[in-house]
């Protein structure tokens, strides 16, 4: 009976990690149709794109039900109860990135409406850079690894320096043609976004951090060094 109990404890502790894990990879299949979008200047991909956070939403749901049935009914502790707990940040994080995409959609398609899209290539170039930040984050939370996971932190101050390179080329251009200014702000905005899904994808990382070491290293990894965590 105990070894059956433990094995349906375990059973719903892998079909949570599946959910995350699926909720993450409708992101990714997200952010490559975004990416088409941007190269084609296409409103009608960036559309379905939009539509696509319901599924999102809903998967946001499924897994915070699933998270407090394993809480109410199997009552978890030591890293189990790490692992359950963040479930709902890392959920709510996933949540937030496809709220993101929705809004670079949207961004999209009013710059289209001005007429074609800019050829920029550091958009694309940052989308893969975020779109990368997400899978390590991922690939760190299904390995458990604090390792993968100092990848993501290290690799945020790369977004953020391509952020800041948008932010000046759209600001020259801005000068160079006044005209510009509205698209301009609209593909800083793109940029904008695109940090914060980082920013997230560095929460998730941390998140596995706490799940293994049991150490919040939220608002101090500064103090703390670039990878105190990592395995020796």
């Amino acid at each position: 009976m105990a070894e059956r109990i433990s094995e349906q404890f375990q059973s719903d502790l892998n079909s949570l990690k599946n959910k995350l894990l699926l909720m993450g990879g409708l992101i990714e299949s997200m952010l490559d149709e975004v990416l088409v979008a941007l190269a084609r200047g296409d409103f009608q991909i960036a559309e379905s794109i939009i539509t696509r956070d319901r599924d999102v939403d809903q998967l946001e749901k499924q897994i915070d039900q699933a998270a407090l049935e394993i809480l109410a009914l199997r009552q978890p502790n030591a890293s189990d109860l790490r692992f359950v707990t963040s479930s709902f940040k890392i959920c709510t994080d996933l949540e937030r990135m496809g709220d993101s995409v929705v809004n670079i959609c949207e961004r999209i398609q009013e710059i289209l409406r001005f007429g074609e899209m800019p050829q920029n290539e550091l958009l694309p170039k940052m989308l893969l850079r975020t779109k990368l930040q997400i899978s390590k984050a991922l690939d760190a939370f299904v390995n458990q690894s604090t390792d993968m996971a100092a990848e993501v932190l290290e690799g945020d101050t790369e977004i953020d320096r391509l952020t800041a390179e948008v932010y000046e080329a759209m600001t020259e251009a801005m000068k160079l043609n006044a005209s510009f200014i509205e698209v301009g702000m609209k593909i800083f905005s793109i940029a904008k976004h695109l940090e914060r899904m980082s920013d997230h994808a560095t929460n998730i990382a941390e998140q596995v951090v706490f799940v293994v070491k049991g150490l919040d290293i939220r608002h101090s990894r500064g103090g703390l060094g670039p990878t105190p965590f990592q395995s020796n």
